[in-house]
C-alpha cells in the first residue's frame, strides 16, 4: 500500500532522508515537487514538518513503530533495570511495592505511570524471572563470624571442615514432626453441585517425631527412629547416632564418615 493512503504505512528511510535533504537545500517549493504532492506521490508539508521534528527531538527521522495508537503494555527502558535490581534485593515484593519503588526512582517525572500486575509480570517474564516458592535467610547468616564458619566448613580439611571428605562418606541427618492431617489433601473431585467431603480429624492428631539419616553413597543407606512422646532431646539424638555407629562401625584414616545436621546444640 502507498503511504499516502493514511493507513500507517510509512515512506522508506532512504526516501525520508531524501526529503529532508531537499528541505535543507530549499528545493521543496519546486514546481515538480508541488505537483507530486498534489498527486500524492510525495510527502505532504505536514509530513515534512514531522520529519524535521523527529530530527530535532531524537536526532533521526526513522519511522515510528506501529502501535495502533496504544500505549505499551510492558514497562521498559530504565524502569525494567530498576525492576530487576529491586527483585534481587526483595524477591518476595508485591506489584504495589514495585510500583512504589519505581515511582520513587522516577520522582519528578510527570509522565510516570503506574503499572498493573499483568504488565509487571510480562516485564519479569522478559527478564527470565519465574514464580516459585520462597525461603527466608536469617540475618545472622551474614554476620562475619558465621560467614567465616561457612568458609571454613567448605574449604578446610578435617577436623575444621569437610574439604577432604568424599560425598559417599556423608550422612545427612534431620528431624521433623508429623501429623495425620499433614497428608490430608485440601482439594478433591466431586459431581457438579456437590461438595468434596471426606472423614478426618477435626482437631490436630497425635504428633510423631521422626529422626532420619541418609548416606551419600550409591546405596543411599537410611536410618530412622520415630516416637510419640515429646520432641527431639539430647538423649534421643545420642541414641540415634549410637544406633548408626553400631551399624557402620568405627572410622579409619582411610575412610572417615561425616555427619551433617543443623541446630546441633
Amino acid at each position: 500500500m502507498h503511504p499516502s493512503g493514511g493507513r500507517g504505512v510509512s515512506y522508506s528511510q532512504d526516501f525520508r532522508t531524501f526529503v529532508v535533504h531537499l528541505h535543507n537545500n530549499g528545493q521543496l517549493d519546486d514546481y515538480v515537487i508541488t505537483q507530486a504532492q498534489v498527486a500524492k506521490l510525495f510527502p505532504s508539508k505536514q509530513s515534512v514538518r514531522r520529519y524535521l521534528r523527529l530530527i530535532q527531538q531524537h536526532g533521526h527521522c526513522r519511522p515510528c513503530r506501529r502501535t495502533g495508537n496504544k500505549r505499551a503494555e510492558v514497562l521498559r527502558d530504565h524502569n525494567i533495570v530498576f525492576l530487576a535490581l529491586y527483585r534481587v534485593a526483595f524477591p518476595k515484593c508485591s506489584a504495589a511495592q514495585i510500583n512504589a519503588f519505581l515511582y520513587r526512582m522516577n520522582y519528578g517525572d510527570v509522565t510516570f505511570r503506574f503499572y498493573t500486575a499483568p504488565q509487571i509480570t510480562k516485564a519479569e517474564t522478559r527478564l527470565g524471572l519465574t514464580r516459585k516458592g520462597g525461603s527466608t535467610t536469617a540475618y545472622q547468616a551474614y554476620l562475619p563470624i558465621n560467614l567465616l564458619k561457612r568458609w571454613m566448613y567448605w574449604n578446610l580439611p578435617y577436623p575444621f571442615g569437610i574439604a577432604d571428605i568424599r560425598v559417599e562418606d556423608f550422612i545427612d541427618l534431620d528431624e521433623c514432626g508429623l501429623f495425620v492431617e499433614t497428608a490430608d489433601k485440601s482439594i478433591g473431585k466431586a459431581f457438579v453441585g456437590n461438595r468434596v467431603r471426606q472423614e478426618g480429624n477435626y482437631q490436630k492428631s497425635e504428633k510423631w517425631t521422626l529422626l532420619l539419616a541418609v548416606a551419600g553413597s550409591a546405596a543411599a543407606e537410611r536410618w530412622q527412629m520415630m516416637w510419640l512422646e515429646g520432641g527431639t532431646t539430647g538423649d534421643k539424638m545420642i541414641e540415634f547416632i549410637q544406633m548408626i555407629l553400631d551399624e557402620i562401625g568405627p572410622g579409619t584414616p582411610v575412610r572417615r564418615r561425616c555427619f551433617t545436621m543443623d541446630n546441633l546444640s
